[in-house]
């Protein structure tokens, strides 16, 4: 290739990774093997490209670079204190794309949110339609042919991921449609309004009851935006509307009010709720609250967490199963590296834009990024699962990066 052409195509290199980066959130709902495809033809256009002291500085300037980094590179850190090193790999690998954000932050910028958002609207219409399928054909046409269904769990209706990521997944497109369909043309709003519709009837079969109460949630935090000005209307209104729901639901949906049925009794009776699916998880956190009391300085290590929590098991609670992380994100990171980890994992969920409190068109959304990963950790390690820490990491580029601050960022584009 002659300089002419190859300079021609360097310059283009720029939208070409715009369009991949779009592409990658197309497949937060489904497999996200093909992100890793995206993202290295990503980083072979980089490379290629060029500009490195332009994208250096954009780096070294932008906040959220160096806590995504740090976040990552702690858990190679401690594997210094690991003696599971195979396992503390394994762990390391969990987190890849916090070390793949500084390619997301060079190639992000503010005026690609909509068609981002687009892609990833697109992904969920196109998993939900499946599940919708997949529903229909496990309890009222059992002579279709068998759809495409995760083989995890035999309630499963997700196509491609289980309800553990599949359900919060839902929840965050919920609240991305439901908030579009409060402004622009009737005709958009609509289409909007089903697409909520649609979204967050298939949350209600998910079985996903940590999707569906986070959903709850940024539906709160939807109506408290809506009526910013009016706190008081705000409350009410959030309060009568997440009761409907809740209402509506259990009183007509026989698979929703079992498994709530199901959540309140093993919470209520939890001695005699062994190895049930609550009871085990309050197992989980109490014993894993256990274990960074006894290590807080440093945690167990990166690769620790399984064997030690098993030596911590069998004093406190024989008899139940054990298991290799406690559902929460904040434990997780609190017993693995301690004090340390705990403070990053804080500034990754609340970095300094936030703490500035700028306030433009896209500043509700961040708030919503943070309620959403925050509400979610609660429940699970979605920042060591692949879906959903993707889903974090894409989001939080766009909306919580130093080039989210301009409408037009023009370095780099």
């Amino acid at each position: 290739m002659t300089a002419a052409p190859l300079g021609a195509f360097r310059a283009r290199i720029p939208r070409i990774n715009a369009a991949l980066f779009t592409a990658a959130f197309f497949f937060l709902p489904g497999h996200v093997a093909p992100v890793y495809t995206l993202s290295a033809v990503m980083l072979l256009l980089s490379v290629l490209e060029g500009r490195f002291r332009e994208k250096w500085a954009l780096l070294r300037g932008d906040s959220l670079f160096w806590i995504f980094q740090a976040f990552f590179w702690l858990f190679p850190l401690a594997l210094l204190w690991t003696e599971d090193m195979a396992e503390g790999r394994r762990m390391v690998g969990r987190y890849t794309f916090f070390l793949l954000s500084p390619l997301y932050l060079t190639i992000a910028r503010r005026e690609l949110l909509p068609r981002c958002i687009a892609a990833f609207l697109a992904g969920c219409l196109l998993a939900e339609g499946l599940a919708y399928y997949n529903w229909l054909q496990m309890h009222l046409f059992p002579d279709w042919p068998a759809g495409l269904r995760v083989a995890k769990d035999p309630e499963d209706t997700a196509p491609f991921v289980d309800h553990i990521l599949y359900a919060p997944i839902l929840a965050w497109a919920a609240y991305l449609a439901a908030r579009a369909s409060l402004s622009g043309p009737p005709a958009r709003r609509l289409g909007y309004a089903l697409l909520t519709a649609l979204t967050a009837g298939n949350l209600l079969f998910s079985g996903g009851r940590a999707g569906q109460l986070v959903f709850l949630v940024l539906l709160a935090v939807l109506v408290c935006q809506r009526f910013a000005r009016r706190p008081l209307l705000a409350g009410l209104v959030s309060a009568t509307l997440v009761s409907a729901l809740l209402g509506g639901a259990y009183i007509g949906n026989d698979y929703f009010r079992s498994r709530v049925d199901m959540a309140v009794h093993e919470i209520t009776h939890y001695e005699e709720s062994v190895n049930t699916s609550a009871g085990l998880r309050l197992t989980f956190l109490m014993n894993s609250a256990r274990l960074f009391a006894e290590h807080p300085l440093a945690g167990v290590g990166s690769g620790d967490y399984t064997r030690e929590y098993a030596v911590l098991h069998a004093r406190h609670s024989p008899g139940w199963l054990t298991t290799d992380n406690p559902h929460n994100q904040y434990l997780f990171v609190l017993s693995t590296t301690g004090l340390l980890g705990g403070a990053i994992l804080l500034a990754v969920y609340f970095p300094p834009l936030l703490w500035r409190g700028r306030r433009d068109e896209v500043a509700p959304l961040r708030t919503a990024l943070v309620v959403f990963i925050c509400t979610s950790s609660l429940f699970e390690d979605y920042l060591w699962r692949s879906n959903t820490s993707l889903l974090f990491v894409l989001f939080a580029v766009l909306l919580l990066g130093a080039r989210s601050r301009d409408a037009q960022s023009p370095a780099l584009r």
